[in-house]
């Protein structure tokens, strides 16, 4: 065999992040598991496969770190490969780095459309967060001819959040729906100020693109409040760490997920749904959409290595040329921007401990339970 061929990546293995990082890492090193056991890839023009390796450094999700990682990867390891961050503020840090040597960044993890200019060099593989939330309005909207109006929470100084706010904005206002932006510092110390701001508007759907911590925070607010949206969307309950959280509690809570192990897509190349799943559990991690997006960045890449060769301009082109199933669904980016315009948001929600994909109506794995069930004060238990 060939020597290896170098994946870098900087990881939140530790920080605010850790908890989405630990299962990126898990899905980089399910990928890299998957390949060798399969004698490696052929890069090519290569005569023989060759194994891979990932290299790795702990940003501790800190955005100077991640650049700092960015660099040593591309100087001093010469990854062939740059698989970037975990999370929007990351992957901008990175960004620059990569395109100063003009190397392409194989973006899972920042979902704010901002990171794709024209000219740039990065490809996305995620859903962008223009497109996140939008489903929530069409839920209750298909559901409900009577909903009005909706509140959207976000952090202040949130690119993600206020990206994430248009795009809401722009569905609820084709939907008629009235749409209150709540913005907070910090939900530990402003949480009186956003749950006032709520029950002044007394929403029909309250969704929140914020931080997983920040969101545990805001659906116990609420399970304890005297409040009675009809839905609630948050992008902390797709992951399974969310139900552990709430335990029974969890019940009728949406998310906005890129992918679910359950999703019936058949890949061009690669591992089925089933089968990816199970090589991340094999790591250690739930099968949640942070690890199955690094490892689709990594399978993209590879397919990229495979058709074009090891440089960057033409792995660029091989990734511009490629409308393809995965198993994390389509991909198909712009090829002035490197956004992603193929994949598509499922919507989760929570059932009885499970979480089932209830829109859109093609994918749905169960009809939505809406409106959710009620919460019967302080206990925070529903009936």
């Amino acid at each position: 065999m060939a020597g290896a061929i170098r994946f870098g990546a900087s990881v939140s293995v530790s920080g605010r992040n850790a908890l989405q990082g630990r299962q990126v890492l898990a899905g980089l090193r399910a990928w890299v598991e998957a390949v060798n056991a399969g004698e490696g890839l052929r890069v090519h023009g290569a005569s023989a496969r060759a194994p891979v390796r990932l290299v790795y450094y702990d940003d501790a999700s800190s955005p100077a770190r991640a650049a700092a990682n960015a660099e040593r990867l591309l100087d001093a390891d010469a990854v062939e490969v740059l698989i970037g961050p975990y999370a929007s503020d990351l992957t901008r840090a990175v960004l620059p780095v990569a395109r100063r040597r003009g190397r392409v960044l194989w973006n899972h993890g920042g979902a704010s459309d901002d990171i794709h200019t024209e000219g740039g060099r990065a490809v996305g593989i995620l859903t962008p967060v223009s497109r996140y939330l939008g489903g929530l309005i069409e839920l209750a909207r298909s559901l409900d001819r009577n909903a009005a109006r909706v509140a959207l929470l976000h952090r202040r100084g949130s690119g993600f959040g206020r990206l994430a706010a248009l795009g809401v904005r722009a569905v609820a206002t084709d939907a008629m729906f009235v749409t209150d932006v709540v913005t907070y510092s910090s939900l530990g110390s402003d949480l009186s100020g956003v749950m006032a701001s709520l029950e002044r508007q007394s929403p029909d759907l309250v969704i929140s693109a914020g931080s997983f911590d920040d969101e545990v925070v805001l659906a116990r607010a609420l399970l304890e409040s005297g409040l009675r949206p009809k839905a609630v969307g948050l992008a902390a309950a797709a992951m399974q760490e969310f139900s552990h959280a709430l335990g029974t509690h969890a019940e009728g809570f949406l998310g906005p997920s890129q992918w679910e192990p359950r999703l019936a897509y058949v890949p061009d190349f690669g591992p089925g749904p089933d089968e990816a799943a199970e090589v991340i559990r094999a790591q250690g991690a739930p099968p949640d959409y942070p690890a199955a997006q690094a490892y689709a960045a990594c399978l993209i890449a590879q397919r990229c290595l495979e058709e074009a060769g090891a440089g960057d301009e033409s792995l660029w082109r091989a990734a511009c040329a490629l409308d393809c199933g995965t198993f994390f669904g389509r991909f198909h980016i712009d090829p002035a921007t490197g956004l992603q315009v193929g994949h598509e948001m499922v919507l989760v929600q929570w059932r009885r401990g499970r979480k089932l994909v209830v829109w859109p109506p093609p994918v749905s794995k169960a009809r939505p339970l809406y409106p959710r069930p009620q919460w019967t004060g302080a206990s925070g238990s529903a009936n």
